[in-house]
């Protein structure tokens, strides 16, 4: 007999201990399959990727040289590391995120990034089976983190490529060298994630809604633009140069004119004589929980008087409280309240994307015979700073009739005078509002709604700064309306007596396009004019092919977030109600449970469903025949029995025999075992050779 066929006598005389010592040296120098050992770095990689933009450099550098030391490890060019370095390396880890993260170290970047130097760290150490297994384990977990950041389309089927890859590895690590096909393997997986979509699709609909993963408030806000609590003229141009998405609104019934959609988010009222702040304001808040009976005396004075547009929106993270609606908004939402200056806002900053519903009353008055303190703040104003204004304003005052008169005065004043509408004005000085009208007469928004309200002040009238977006672009394939960065605006209010206060935008008198067309007309000329849109298929909105590309994806953006991302009870409860008719408790019940007798139900005849005979190979179905053919002669392989033990106990009652059987054994485990695809003339040379031992009787 060969070396071979020796092993298992052999390994019979071991006793116990050595049994004990022979198998903690063979897992202890476990190897990695080649191609095992490419998918698993493949999944470590695809799960770190696109955590790669909202962690510290340093830390994706780490994570890359410990993939690079366990390459040089499978290689044989570094021995694994023991036990003195890898506690080292665990602790110099520590020391270093907690010194990154400061006070944050618990935050959900610090988790993550524990998370992801945990899984590297653990390629260091891997000696058995069971630690690969491990890392594609964590490998799963941390791939439902990045939701935690993006809740996208293309970040859920990147995802799920990344689910497919990790089981890729997984059985990878279960098929032997020779049969290692990757492309057979990573269909397989597929194959074996496909068939799980349907069941994952019922529990997503019926089960009862719990709150997600993204729900989880992050503690970074790291290059998050938009709108901020103060204004000094130039930062609302720096908006218009960015084309990212701040929400999307879809309106119920016809949409208002373009030039009524004035998004309302912040007033500023304290003016220091270079910057609009949000001051402070004494009043209490106004819950606008349903049905609450404790309404403030303000609150109650809001008159509607024009017709109303309901519409919903989806909010992008902004990492603020406030939200951006058309006036006067009719909202009620546990999760929300309104200030005296008929902002509203949310108890909890808005860390992930934030959806609601509105009803707005384009048609209102506020505040028509309350001239209060509201009043007496927004008549304030700097006297040792921009005196030419002031003086401008004290003059212009005494030839109008009527504040009304006056109002009508400073807008011809805008509209006569070359005043321009840009991105690029020139900078201001220590009187901006001065420079501005009198020097410059170059500028933005800002620019325009700063210098009114000063004269309003300047002259004893109310007036206060409103900043938040203007129009938007609707998306003609489902009706919503995409606001962009590039949108934000700002106007005026002023209060006049009887009327309360009232929108008034000086921009409209100069640039009257911004307000009937929008920015993206009005400024598509200007170099300045979203150039930090990047690779953003905004660039290329005049190509009529791009454009609807892109209108078609905002499309699918649009349903994945409001459908999938924001399926909560109530639409939940009205998917059951279309189905069911109207539900009550018991039928939510009996549903529920039907559904998991359905379940069950399946998963008994899957399991114990008679499975199909799966066809023998050739080769396997000549041996076995030819060992039936020895049990016929009272010489049968007992269960189980491998090939070279029952060639070695038949090879020793009947030693005659030993050639012919040793032949046929040794022919039957090349074809089976180390050939992939055998020869069909090799195998008709086998079953002759049986054929011939038969004669053996």
């Amino acid at each position: 007999m060969s070396k071979l066929a020796g092993v298992i006598p052999l390994w019979r005389k071991t006793n116990t201990a050595s049994k004990k010592k022979v198998a903690a040296k063979t897992t202890e120098f476990y190897q990695i399959p080649r191609t095992a050992f490419i998918w698993l770095l493949a999944s470590v990689v695809a799960v770190i990727m696109p955590h790669v933009t909202h962690l510290p450099i340093w830390l994706g550098c780490v994570c890359g040289l410990c993939m690079a030391g366990r390459v040089l490890i499978w290689q044989g060019r570094m021995s694994l590391p023991g036990n003195r370095i890898k506690l080292a390396l665990v602790l110099v880890m520590v020391v270093l995120i907690v010194v990154q993260f400061g006070r944050n170290v618990f935050s959900t970047d610090a988790t993550v990034g524990v998370l992801l130097v945990g899984i590297t760290l653990k390629l260091l150490e891997m000696h058995r089976p069971r630690d690969v297994l491990t890392v594609l384990y964590l490998c799963y977990f941390t791939l439902v983190a990045e939701f935690i950041y993006s809740q996208a389309i293309v970040v859920a089927l990147y995802s799920a490529l990344v689910a497919v890859i990790i089981t890729s590895a997984l059985i990878s690590l279960n098929q032997s060298e020779d049969s290692q096909r990757p492309w057979r393997t990573f269909r397989l997986a597929g194959i074996m994630l496909a068939q799980s979509v349907p069941l994952m699709a019922a529990f997503f609909l019926l089960f009862p809604r719990i709150s997600p993963l993204w729900s989880v408030p992050l503690q970074s806000k790291n290059g998050v633009t938009g709108l901020s609590d103060s204004m000094t003229p130039g930062d609302i141009s720096q908006l218009a140069r960015s084309a990212d998405l701040a929400f999307r609104v879809k309106f119920s019934g016809e949409a208002p004119a373009y030039s009524e959609l004035y998004w309302r988010a912040l007033t500023l009222d304290d003016f220091t004589g270079r910057q609009w702040r949000h001051g402070l304001i004494l009043d209490l808040p106004q819950s606008l929980r349903a049905n609450t009976t404790d309404n403030r005396p303000w609150f109650q004075n809001i008159e509607y008087l024009g017709r109303t547009v309901d519409y919903n929106v989806i909010l992008e993270p902004t990492y603020e409280n406030w939200i951006y609606t058309l006036e006067m908004p009719q909202i009620h939402d546990d999760r929300m309240l309104m200030g005296r200056d008929f902002e509203v806002g949310t108890i909890r900053r808005i860390t992930q994307r934030y959806t609601y519903d509105v009803r707005s009353t384009l048609d209102y008055r506020a505040d028509a015979t309350d001239d209060g303190l509201s009043q007496r703040r927004a008549r304030r104003v700097p006297t040792e700073t921009n005196k030419r204004a002031f003086a401008f304003a004290t003059e212009l005052r005494k030839t109008a009739a009527s504040d009304e008169d006056y109002i009508r005065s400073v807008l011809d004043y805008y509209r006569n005078e070359k005043f321009f509408y840009t991105l690029s004005p020139p900078k201001l000085g220590d009187n901006p509002v001065d420079e501005f009208l009198f020097d410059t007469r170059s500028g933005f928004c800002e620019h325009f709604a700063s210098s009114f309200t000063f004269l309003m002040r300047a002259a004893g009238i109310p007036a206060r700064v409103v900043t938040g977006y203007m129009g938007g672009e609707f998306n003609p394939y489902d009706s919503t309306l995409t606001v962009r960065q590039y949108d934000a605006h700002a106007w005026s209010e002023v209060w006049l007596p009887g009327k309360g206060w009232q929108r008034v935008d000086p921009t409209a008198a100069v640039a009257p396009q911004r307000v009937s067309q929008g920015s993206n007309m009005t400024l598509k000329q200007e170099k300045e004019f979203m150039d930090e849109a990047g690779f953003s298929l905004m660039r290329f909105r005049d190509s009529k092919l791009l454009n609807d590309l892109r209108l078609q994806l905002e499309m699918m953006d649009y349903s994945w977030n409001r459908f999938v991302l924001n399926y909560n009870q109530d639409m939940q409860l009205q998917l059951f109600n279309n189905l069911f008719g109207t539900m009550t408790r018991l039928k939510m019940l009996l549903s529920v449970i039907a559904f998991m007798l359905c379940i069950t139900l399946f998963v008994v005849l899957v399991i114990f469903r008679k499975s199909a005979k799966t066809p023998l190979p050739p080769a396997t179905r000549h041996y076995l025949n030819f060992c039936d053919y020895m049990a016929g002669l009272g010489f049968p392989r007992h269960t189980g029995e491998p090939p070279l033990q029952y060639l070695e106990r038949m090879s020793r009652q009947h030693p005659q025999w030993r050639h012919e059987l040793e032949g046929i054994t040794r022919e039957f485990i090349h074809l089976a075992y180390k050939s992939n695809q055998p020869d069909p003339l090799v195998l008709k040379s086998f079953q002759r050779r049986i054929r011939r031992a038969r004669l053996l009787s």
